[in-house]
């Protein structure tokens, strides 16, 4: 079965169903000792007790769902049921405050909600008046609430037939961004193209492969090639929050051959000591997708190291631009700082400061690019969209360079762009540095306001654990091999960095944190 039968007129996982039904689906394996296997019939006939539920209660064709909660198998059974019922589905981070997830409501408009127990507070009905019911699974419903079980009791487990709705307008795909420079958008997206689909075929396996979610499924990443590796017939295994030393007994336990994850996840399993990582047996590992912000050279050789028998793929993309470079495992630690060259399909272009197209090498510019995955609106912010666009291509504000082979290099979001005394920095060059000091965990680099200079840049530095590096030391490296005016004017130790679900440095909380 290959991922190019999912744009076909049945429903994969019906069909894994029938052909695969006492076959794994999702794994629930939790340290605590507690254990749920889930087959492909059982995951089917859920679906479709919840897609019924659905259309019999009005959901129609095209209308939104947003859901919340940790790695579980609702949070997945949701999704294809909502997408069985004819409309589709928002996560949502349940990380977020009440007053951001009626900011997204407000935009969305969905008419249903789903919720886990832990975060029913976030959805009162009477607060959100585009929706029209809300259900919790995994605890008990407030006033207004449905209980999971009362909302599908006497629900059919035969595919349901989805209700045509007057709606008109919605669109087909909607996703929200992580949020790194303010609200997260709503980007309006139509499926992804056919490279985008081939790509992911082959980064998953096939139909034979075993998918550990590293990292949320709130988060486009891990989700997009979780549920994907289910309607092509592989097993996923989930934890419901990440720990490094469980995710290698998972990796052990059932024989894991891919994953997708941020550089955060994957940093912990590297630190943790070596004698404790050689006990299980992760030989079965064969892809890693490496995505969702930069992994550091330091890192990449981390992983190399630790886990020989795996290849590491790097994916460069956003929620706006689906995949737009692509690193093979042979290009991983002979090119550092890249991301690879173009993806199949995809067409980039840099642009200058003047709105010119670069064509040397080494100069740095805006990355626009060009496929049929890329997305076609932010969902209420014409204006938003008007601006990330230059002629067909689109951009999310990435400053990048390519050199004399065609490999991309991204320096760093504009908007994170330093300017000290006329010179352009780009913190993620000298978090790269100081990540790459045996020392350091991580870091993040933030400019400051100056009034000689305009900003002067500052880094917050995780020891690793055991380090006793002093800020003279770091300080000494960075002159080693930094221009003058990138070195760090102040830094200090802190014991960790704040992130975003997807896995990423929340720089805006940071940067309101120091200027408060």
């Amino acid at each position: 079965m290959t991922m190019a039968a999912i744009g076909d007129a049945r429903d994969r996982l019906a069909v894994n169903a029938a052909d695969t039904p006492d076959k794994p689906a999702v794994i629930d394996d939790r340290p605590d000792g507690s254990l749920r296997v889930v087959t492909f019939r059982e995951l089917n006939e859920m679906v479709n007790r919840i897609a019924n539920a659905l259309v019999d209660v009005g959901f129609g064709s095209g209308e939104r769902l947003v859901w919340a909660g940790r790695n579980c198998v609702e949070v997945i059974a949701i999704q294809h049921a909502a997408r069985k019922a004819g409309g589709f589905s928002i996560s949502l981070n349940h990380r977020l405050t009440k007053s951001e997830v009626h900011s997204i409501v407000g935009v969305a408009e969905p008419t249903f909600a789903w919720t886990a127990g832990d975060f029913r507070e976030l959805f009162i009905k009477d607060e959100l008046p585009s929706i029209r019911e809300v259900v919790v699974f995994d605890g008990d419903a407030l006033d207004g609430q449905i209980p999971f079980a009362e909302f599908v009791d006497g629900s059919s487990i035969q595919e349901p037939k989805p209700r045509k709705s007057s709606r008109k307008g919605f669109d087909p795909i909607l996703i929200f961004t992580s949020g790194t420079t303010g609200l997260p958008k709503g980007v309006v997206r139509y499926g992804l193209g056919v490279s985008e689909i081939e790509l992911q075929t082959g980064l998953l396996g096939g139909g034979d492969g075993v998918f550990i979610v590293t990292g949320s499924l709130s988060h486009g990443g891990p989700n997009g090639m979780a549920n994907n590796s289910l309607l092509i017939g592989g097993t996923v295994v989930l934890q419901q929050k990440f720990d490094a030393a469980d995710w290698l007994r998972l990796v052990e336990k059932y024989r894991v051959s891919n994953s997708y994850s941020a550089p955060i996840a994957i940093r912990h399993v590297c630190a943790l000591p070596e004698s404790q990582r050689r006990k299980r047996d992760t030989s079965s590992l064969k892809t890693m997708i490496a995505a969702a912000a930069q992994w550091p050279h330091s890192l990449k050789e981390a992983f190399v190291e630790a886990f020989p028998s795996c290849d590491l793929w790097e994916l460069y993309g956003s929620s706006e631009l689906a995949t737009v470079t692509v690193q093979a495992p042979e290009d991983q630690l002979s090119r550092p700082g890249s991301c690879g060259r173009a993806a199949p399909g995809v067409e980039i272009i840099l642009v200058d400061d003047d709105d010119r197209i670069i064509t040397e090498p080494n100069q740095p510019g805006v990355l626009y690019a060009k496929s049929d995955s890329v997305y076609r609106s932010y969902l209420g912010d014409d204006e938003a969209y008007e601006k990330s666009l230059r002629g067909d291509f689109s951009t999310v504000g990435d400053v990048a360079t390519f050199d004399e082979d065609g490999f991309y290099y991204i320096c760093d979001r504009q908007k994170d762009m330093l300017i000290s005394g006329g010179a352009n920095i780009y913190p993620k060059e000298i978090e790269n540095l100081l990540e790459s000091h045996p020392d350091i965990f991580e870091s993040a680099v933030i400019g400051l306001p100056d009034e000689e200079w305009g900003e002067r840049p500052h880094a917050l530095i995780v020891r690793n654990e055991g380090g006793r590096v002093t800020s003279e030391e770091i300080l000494l490296f960075c002159r080693e091999h930094l221009a003058g005016y990138k070195v760090p004017g102040s830094l200090e130790f802190v014991s960790e960095l704040p992130h975003m679900v997807s896995g990423k440095l929340a720089k805006r909380e940071i940067v309101a944190r120091l200027r408060d």
